[in-house]
């Protein structure tokens, strides 16, 4: 993008105190950064309180960078040392409750992207991704350039950059919305978390559009309790000027946010179920499958909408997969495609990177590497791989280290109620112990009699493969697109489809004695 200068007082207006708007008349700004590394002249240096730090902290190394301005807020111990040490150099204006405020000026800076595209915006535990680039490969089957931004990437479906992050910095957000305007685009289609929804990332993005998959326990290690959890994921709708909200009815908070936003948003309700009499109060309009039928690489479906009513096959395995079609579906409709096109663009979808991704040799074991974390994640996938496979099912899955602890064991129940194989190992540890992390998961179990606990995840992948028979699949659950295992603050190359590959290439071929 070219460089640009925008006035300070227009960035501002409305954030701050009249009385500061004077002295930011005559200043223009070229650049808004968060990170002391990458100020420069003429910046604007946004300092609040971070989730380890405090960015004021390193105001002193953007003053000396060439920073114009200083916006800062929050509580800081030297908070007036600091800021009499630079306030003679450059203007340092307070900013209330900055940390939400930022995704708005940015949206100033790079001339509000957002209006200028269709913005739809995907939350839930589970399906973001999956929802996000299926519906990205159909707006961009019929020319409808889609950019997107999420959990593997920002960008465009063919051309993404990976973040690191499901939702990124609300300045980032907003640069990249007009990067994506600026290439042509039409449509974006961006994966919303609940951390970013808490700490402000999409405010001053203006959604047309937003889609919740469903609600499980997650992340309760940061939001520190359910009712937070499904509070941040209710705030994107109620995002200002949100035209219609899609829903999934057999998702019981996904009922209980439908009836709720009805008053304000138009609400499309989908669902797997035929009859969805019971389901009248909570949606104006609905989209649900009245036959699924799952065959060994897709499920046939036959559906009913306010825009017509057919059958179509999707090449993608689970009820959970059907569901992402549903969302997907009536989110077409609400950007006005037609019934028809909307079907024959969900036929040729491809399954996303990590999600229920099938890897497969003749006369061996099939492996499906999936991204599922979460006790209902692993549960859809497990069970949708007894509908679509008839032989035994191998579950190999570990859980994050520094993350909510209270789903481990519950993780296990469920493998152990739907799988016929597990081995427990290692995922991302991050900075706990390995070794105390499989115990915990460990302790779901009621009993260990299909079960085995091997601490380095290649031997268990390796060792799942290498024992299972043809017409078997084995499950590589947890890590999906990832391609690296965290240990401590390290990252070291892993990519569970690579070693499938690997340990599926080292497999003989056949019924093993």
């Amino acid at each position: 993008m070219t460089q640009k200068e925008v006035a300070l007082d227009y960035l501002l207006e409305g954030f701050i105190d009249d009385a500061m708007i004077d002295q930011c008349r005559d200043i223009s700004i070229n650049a808004i950064v968060q990170d002391n590394r990458k100020a420069r002249s003429g910046n604007l240096f946004i300092a609040h309180q971070g989730f380890n730090t405090h960015g004021l902290l390193y105001a002193q190394d953007a003053v000396a960078k060439g920073v114009s301005v200083v916006l800062w807020d929050g509580d800081l111990e030297n908070r007036n040392e600091i800021l009499d040490s630079i306030s003679n150099k450059v203007l340092c204006i307070h900013c209330e409750d900055l940390k939400q405020k930022v995704g708005p000026i940015a949206s100033r800076f790079y001339e509000q992207p957002s209006l200028s595209l269709d913005v739809i915006g995907v939350t839930g535990t589970d399906g973001k991704t999956s929802i996000a680039h299926y519906l990205a490969q159909c707006l961009d089957a019929y020319d409808v350039h889609c950019g997107v931004l999420g959990t593997l990437g920002n960008g465009f479906i063919n051309d993404l950059h990976p973040t690191g992050l499901t939702t990124v910095d609300a300045l980032l957000v907003q640069k990249t919305l007009a990067e994506i305007e600026e290439a042509g685009a039409r449509h974006v289609v961006m994966e919303v978390s609940s951390h970013g929804l808490d700490q402000g990332r999409v405010n001053g993005v203006a959604f047309t559009t937003a889609v919740f998959s469903n609600m499980a326990k997650d992340h309760l290690d940061y939001h520190g309790s359910q009712d937070n959890y499904a509070n941040a994921k209710r705030r994107l709708f109620y995002t200002p000027g949100l035209g219609s909200a899609v829903i999934n009815l057999d998702d019981e908070f996904g009922r209980q946010l439908a009836k709720e936003v009805r008053d304000h948003v138009c609400v499309w309700g989908y669902s797997l179920e035929k009859d969805i009499s019971a389901y009248k109060d909570y949606a104006d309009y609905f989209v649900h499958t009245v036959d699924i039928k799952p065959f060994e690489r897709g499920c046939h479906l036959s559906v009913e909408t306010p825009k017509g009513s057919g059958d179509f096959d999707i090449p993608l395995l689970g009820r959970f997969n059907v569901a992402n079609a549903m969302a997907v579906l009536s989110t077409l409709l609400v950007s006005r495609f037609s019934f028809e096109n909307a079907l024959k663009s969900l036929s040729a979808i491809r399954s996303v990177d990590g999600r229920v991704e099938i890897i497969a040799e003749d006369d061996k074991p099939v492996v499906v590497v999936d991204y599922a974390h979460t006790e209902q994640g692993l549960s859809a996938v497990c069970q949708s791989l007894k509908v679509h496979f008839t032989g035994k099912v191998w579950c190999v899955f570990g859980c994050g280290g520094d993350r909510d602890r209270s789903k481990r064991p519950l993780m296990a129940k469920v493998a152990e109620q739907y799988a016929d194989k597990i081995i427990v190992t290692t995922d991302n540890p991050r900075h706990e112990d390995p070794q105390d992390i499989i115990n915990e998961v460990m302790a779901g179990f009621s009993s260990l009699e299909k079960v085995e606990a091997i601490l380095d995840r290649r031997q268990a992948i390796d060792i799942a493969i290498s024992n299972a028979q043809p017409g078997d699949v084995v499950l590589l659950a947890g890590k999906g697109h990832e391609t690296s295992q965290i240990v401590g603050d390290v990252h070291i190359a892993f990519d569970d489809r690579r070693v499938a590959r690997e340990c599926l290439a080292h497999r003989e071929p056949g019924v093993l004695a």
